[in-house]
């Protein structure tokens, strides 16, 4: 399944790059790099330029997200507006995308300066996969980071369904495919032996799982993704779903077996019906640059988004936890140097 996810990231490059599908007119972002297969997905000379700079008017950059209504394209929307808002010299468009592996491949070939993946991607591209065909990437740097996911399985409520095992055989989705999501539930999957035929897998965005969910088509829903998401407030609101219980030894055996999922809790009341807390595991994502992205420039983003993060939440309510601790603490890939640079003058670095 990954080395698929990877391929379609590569699929949806090559498409774009050959039809202009998956990119803007005010991407001017350019790139002497060739561009490679999965199976070469390699490292790209630390000191080429990310090519941004538009002289005589704003620097326009690309910022890599996924699918709209799923928690990627909501969390780096908002970002966009806030930096177009308070960052002179930048317009960032926050462009659709199958998701976090999409992001990696144009970023590590230079062909878009920044994007949003899963820690699980940030990890598979900065150290390297061999299984996947995918060299070390050492020169990704992490610009900021959100709050931990949760991983959860929601079905309906009057179903019998009270473990994961029990939803063997049946229709059950984790997001589409080449998204950082989908990645990450099927990580989990395999660590606990339920990957490949365990379930009929289906492939849906957020919301077209919420709309299987509602009509019956699918029979569970996997997530992993930020709180509140609006495709699972639509789906609680209706009353007629509800969260599978994760017993302790399986959060134990993802965060010892996963270096980069920690325990996460969804508290009670986030969604409708939802009575007590859900306890599981989840990992934050990043907006991730290479580390030659222009330094002043990433001191002024990581200023924007700690002194305006309150007006960030306003925007996208999923924001909430993505603080400068939040970076410092959960980032993967080192902090970009202006990052560094801005940390250090708060105080929360030396």
């Amino acid at each position: 399944m990954k080395k698929k996810v990877v391929l379609i990231a590569m699929a949806c490059l090559l498409v774009g790059n050959l039809f202009g599908c998956g990119s803007t007119n005010t991407n001017t972002v350019s790139s002497s790099a060739e561009p490679t297969t999965a199976a070469e997905t390699a490292k790209v000379s630390e000191t080429e330029s990310v090519g941004m700079a538009s002289p005589g008017g704003k620097d326009e950059i690309m910022m890599g997200t996924a699918t709209t209504g799923g928690f990627t394209y909501l969390w780096g929307a908002a970002c966009a507006e806030i930096l177009n808002k308070y960052v002179d010299g930048v317009n960032v468009t926050a462009q659709i995308t199958t998701g976090g592996s999409e992001n990696m491949v144009r970023i590590v070939n230079n062909e878009m300066p920044m994007g949003i993946a899963g820690s699980n991607v940030v990890a598979q591209f900065y150290d390297g996969d061999a299984d996947e065909g995918i060299t070390e990437n050492k020169n990704l740097r992490t610009l900021w980071v959100s709050k931990a996911t949760t991983f959860s399985v929601i079905v309906p409520r009057n179903s019998s369904y009270q473990t994961l095992e029990d939803l063997k055989g049946k229709k059950v989705s984790i997001g589409n495919q080449g998204g950082s999501a989908a990645e990450s539930i099927y990580a989990c999957l395999e660590v606990f032996g339920m990957a490949d035929n365990y379930f009929d897998l289906q492939y849906l965005t957020m919301n077209e799982s919420k709309d299987a969910m509602v009509t019956g088509t699918i029979d569970g829903f996997i997530t992993n993704t930020s709180d509140p998401h609006t495709a699972m407030t639509e789906l609680f609101m209706t009353g007629n779903f509800r969260f599978l219980d994760m017993p302790q030894d399986k959060v134990d055996l993802i965060t010892s077996s996963i270096p980069y999922m920690k325990p996460s809790v969804r508290a009670a009341g986030t969604y409708e019906k939802q009575d007590k807390d859900v306890i599981g595991w989840g990992s934050p994502y990043a907006l991730v640059v290479r580390e030659d992205f222009p330094e002043e420039t990433a001191y002024q983003i990581a200023k924007a988004l700690d002194e305006h993060y309150d007006e960030w939440i306003g925007i996208a309510s999923n924001v909430e936890g993505s603080t400068l601790d939040a970076v410092i603490t959960n980032a993967y890939a080192p902090l970009h140097p202006g990052v560094e640079r801005y940390a250090k003058e708060k105080g929360l670095i030396k």
